[in-house]
């Protein structure tokens, strides 16, 4: 990928509005809550609440809050060209903190889409792409059209997109997704969090909704214990179709 710009937020909230102002409220909204919403306490309020306690937890508590600060700093946002027509994966290094990557046109890769946790992506028009895997979060105004269509994060990150999703697998491991318009899919797999289709979700074969119909998935991609395992379901996919993920009922088709 190639670095265009540094963004301010204003900057970036500025973009979104022209684009899209659907993918701007959303954005913005959760951009916010995570990352720019700052304390509702004065310095003032502050000062006199630390007065009123002993010496050696008003310290401990000016350490803490420092900690936090610190903890809690701005993310870098970066309008980024995207130089690759294969794949493209988003990774931050230990001491980059959360990022904000913004593709400010359609994003087409014939191989792999890979967002890590502390990255979160905003594409201001449709991805086409072979396997996306979503672990930090995605914001796109357009449609989405991919093989599989992959969330996880442990539910703290979401999916967003403001067309339709068109995938032969969408699946979540703790991750919300939500299309503006429809959901088509040949299967589903949603065990602890939601994919929806505010205007319709069609899934052509199975769904796997409920944690009793998990029997339905192939052995390769269960832990021990028959649990889901993320890590064998990855690269399961990376060499299989969809298809080869089920043991399919007798009478589907």
């Amino acid at each position: 990928m190639k670095e265009l710009q540094k963004l301010t937020k204003d900057q970036l909230y500025k973009q979104l509005k022209e684009k899209s102002e659907n993918l701007y409220s959303i954005a913005h909204e959760a951009l916010e809550n995570n990352f720019f919403n700052e304390s509702g306490i004065d310095e003032e309020s502050l000062t006199e609440f630390f007065e009123m306690l002993d010496d050696e937890t008003a310290e401990k508590l000016k350490d803490a809050s420092l900690y936090i600060n610190n903890e809690n700093d701005a993310p870098e946002i970066v309008l980024i060209q995207n130089e690759s027509n294969t794949s493209l994966e988003l990774i931050t290094s230990e001491d980059e903190g959360y990022k904000i990557i913004l593709i400010d046109s359609d994003l087409h890769l014939s191989e792999k889409l890979f967002v890590e946790d502390y990255i979160v992506l905003i594409v201001t028009g449709n991805i086409q792409a072979e396997n996306i895997i979503i672990n930090g979060s995605l914001y796109c105004s357009g449609n989405v059209t991919s093989k599989v269509l992959f969330g996880a994060s442990g539910n703290d990150n979401e999916t967003y997109i403001g067309g339709s999703i068109m995938t032969s697998l969408i699946a979540e491991n703790g991750h919300y997704t939500v299309a503006e318009g429809n959901i088509y899919s040949r299967y589903l797999i949603s065990f602890h969090n939601e994919i929806t289709g505010k205007t319709g979700k069609f899934i052509e074969n199975i769904s796997l909704e409920k944690p009793g119909e998990i029997g339905l998935l192939k052995a390769e991609i269960l832990d021990v214990d028959g649990y889901f395992d993320e890590d064998a379901f990855l690269t399961f996919i990376d060499s299989n179709s969809p298809d080869a993920l089920f043991n399919k009922p007798s009478n589907l088709f």
